[in-house]
């Protein structure tokens, strides 16, 4: 069986999964097409990635034999892109967040379930070891207390990521829903969130600051730290665990291109030690494993119900701030 896959966005993070599949594409024998709006430089594309073809009207894409769409495209076209993929019976890959609100997300879980086709978000930082290394090693904590997720940048993007409602809010729902995920991975379901949002100088419209306060289930406390204003707070570590017996931290000196995480350092009743984690592209496995589950006909590895709770989490955080940008 060929599996064909439409990528549908040739720019920016586009190019990330339109790289990750060249390199799968042997592998799997895959037929790789592109989609930009403008011909030239869907041209260009599937040029440079050497793709079986491209399109320039979505219309097309979902008239064609494509079996699988790859959406990296705005919020705002989350809901009404996928759902039209998933009613032409195509399966469905879409960039992270699944959507603006809830009622927009599960309206692609409804019809995903409906149509029978297979739907993952992508989330690539659900698919890094280092995270589910680290909620193993959890257990030589005892009791947790304290767990610290932060991702401190500068970025000023362009296009519909300056406008609130395209966005569904600021970087939290962009960038930030990654953090969230990881924090959501390692503190499991929690109970009530306190933010801070605040403008810095990013030059969107939606917050590029912010601090939320997740109180967990379990009794932890996790603190979410993510910003698009501060230039050179990258080299912390993303994530600290800390319970009764020690800590885990995440190493951000062992980064690696396409892996979101390093290795670890662990410390039990004082005794350290680093914690070597398998590298991998997670962008590469996340796409791969979704191609499996669809050779297969086997469920996502990340269900949408995943990307569901991530949403949810952050439209919590959001309400503090009155980030939320679409009124639906």
């Amino acid at each position: 069986m060929v599996l064909s896959i439409a990528v549908v966005g040739c720019r920016g993070f586009g190019r990330v999964h339109l790289n990750a599949l060249s390199k799968l594409r042997d592998r799997y024998g895959l037929e790789l097409y592109v989609f930009s709006r403008t011909e030239e430089y869907a041209r260009d594309c599937q040029r440079e990635y050497q793709a079986s073809g491209y399109f320039t009207r979505y219309s097309d894409v979902l008239r064609s034999s494509v079996d699988i769409v790859d959406l990296v495209v705005s919020h705002d076209a989350h809901m009404p892109m996928s759902i039209a993929a998933l009613e032409a019976g195509k399966h469905v890959m879409l960039e992270k967040p699944i959507a603006r609100t809830l009622e927009e997300a599960v309206a692609i879980i409804n019809i995903a379930r409906s149509s029978g086709r297979r739907f993952m978000v992508l989330e690539n930082h659900y698919f890094d070891p280092s995270v589910w290394r680290a909620r193993e090693l959890m257990s030589q904590l005892g009791r947790v207390s304290l767990i610290i997720v932060r991702k401190l940048q500068y970025n000023s993007p362009g296009g519909w990521r300056r406008v609130r409602e395209l966005m569904g809010g600021g970087a939290l729902i962009d960038g930030g829903i990654h953090y969230v995920d990881m924090l959501l991975n390692l503190g499991g379901d929690y109970t009530e969130v306190k933010s801070v949002c605040a403008h810095g100088f990013s030059g969107i419209e939606g917050e590029d600051i912010s601090a939320s306060i997740f109180r967990f289930k379990s009794g932890a406390v996790g603190v979410l730290l993510y910003s698009w204003s501060t230039p050179g707070g990258n080299a912390a570590p993303a994530f600290e665990v800390y319970g009764e017996h020690g800590f885990i931290m995440e190493d951000p000196s062992s980064h690696v291109p396409g892996k979101p995480y390093g290795d670890l350092i662990i410390n039990i009743d004082g005794r350290q030690e680093k914690v070597v984690v398998e590298k991998v592209n997670a962008v590469e496995r996340e796409i791969e494993l979704f191609i499996q589950s669809v050779t297969n006909n086997a469920d996502v590895p990340m269900p949408p119900e995943m990307a569901l709770r991530d949403l949810k989490a952050v439209l919590d955080a959001y309400r503090d701030c009155g980030e939320l940008g679409v009124g639906l």
